[in-house]
């Protein structure tokens, strides 16, 4: 290998990277200025990403290696692409999976109808979610009415089933993008047999889902109503449109985990959320159980020693739980 593995990190799912995340993905971050000298990297203050030159020299590197992988173009928000990326080197770094995949999706993203604050939820006389009563929810209820295990007699939805929902309904739809999607299949190999229908283009099947958002820099719990009614409203989607019968429960009938986590650089904040959204009790995810909220820190997760089996093990000693399942 010419340039050796540094270059190759600069995939089109991690399109950027710092030193410190090239040190902990196992590689030397001083390389990073030789490839800067070469002409195949630039950057903005910490941040590197390729040049043209750099993406063809990917492309050289990835035939020469056999790597199945494309290069990385700028993303418009550097910030995001590097929160995704530590995210996943530490959530990856700290659980084994063992018998199982491990799956990260930095660019996921959900229709949902395009609601402002006063549809989504009133927190007057405690926290009422309103989005079930708006007119576009109604409609989508009334269009696709049977959902549960009691969807799955019903032929699978064609791929466009959303997009023409919303055309139909003339409304503009709402992009629901989680700064990281991670998707855990235990035991994936009992699922080899199973095809997931034409609209699941995430491949949400037979996974477990955890919805990742950078925690928003406020004291105030609007803003994290809004990202949980949305995470709702995503939820409602699936269920109805998506993967009507297995959003909860797999093609084994063992229980589906639908999870947002709010994540933080300090522990201290993660506590102080989940401590002030826990305080709106079984509102927080009422109309959408089976589901559930949490918090996470960077801290926590490099503070946690060694690996943990599985991730079903590493959140809860690492998180705070808002809006826990019994």
């Amino acid at each position: 290998m010419m340039y050796g593995e540094v270059l190759l990190l600069f995939s089109e799912s991690a399109p950027c990277w710092t030193k410190e995340l090239v040190s902990m993905a196992g590689e030397d971050g001083d390389g990073l200025e030789a490839l800067c000298r070469d002409g195949l990297l630039d950057r903005s203050g910490e941040t590197y990403f390729l040049t043209e030159k750099g993406a063809a020299a990917f492309r050289a590197e990835a035939r020469e290696c056999f790597f199945d992988g494309a290069p990385g173009e700028r993303p418009e928000d550097l910030r995001r692409s590097i929160f995704a990326t530590k995210l996943r080197l530490l959530l990856d770094g700290k659980h084994l999976q063992r018998w199982g995949l491990k799956e990260y999706l930095p660019k996921a993203e959900f229709l949902i109808p395009e609601l402002d604050d006063k549809e989504l939820f009133s927190v007057g006389e405690g926290l009422q979610w309103l989005w079930p009563f708006h007119p576009l929810v109604r409609s989508m209820r009334e269009d696709f009415p049977v959902t549960g295990l009691a969807a799955r007699g019903n032929p699978p939805l064609p791929a466009d089933t959303v997009e023409k929902w919303f055309r139909k309904n003339g409304a503009v739809p709402e992009r629901f993008i989680p700064d990281l999607l991670h998707l855990s299949r235990y035991d994936y190999k009992d699922y080899e047999d199973f095809t997931s229908p034409p609209g699941d283009t995430w491949r949400l099947l037979n996974a477990d889902r955890f919805f990742c958002m950078e925690a928003p820099v406020t004291g105030e719990d609007a803003p994290y109503l809004r990202a949980v009614g949305r995470f709702h409203l995503v939820l409602e989607v699936c269920r109805r449109m998506i993967l009507p019968g297995y959003m909860d429960k797999d093609s084994h009938d063992q229980d589906g985990i639908n999870w947002m986590l709010f994540v933080f650089d300090r522990d201290e904040e993660a506590a102080s959320l989940a401590k002030r959204l826990a305080s709106y009790g079984e509102a927080l995810t009422g109309p959408v159980l089976p589901a559930e909220v949490w918090t996470l820190s960077f801290e926590a997760l490099s503070a946690f020693p060694g690996k943990a089996e599985n991730i079903h093990d590493l959140l809860p000693a690492v998180g705070h739980g808002a809006a826990r399942m019994a």
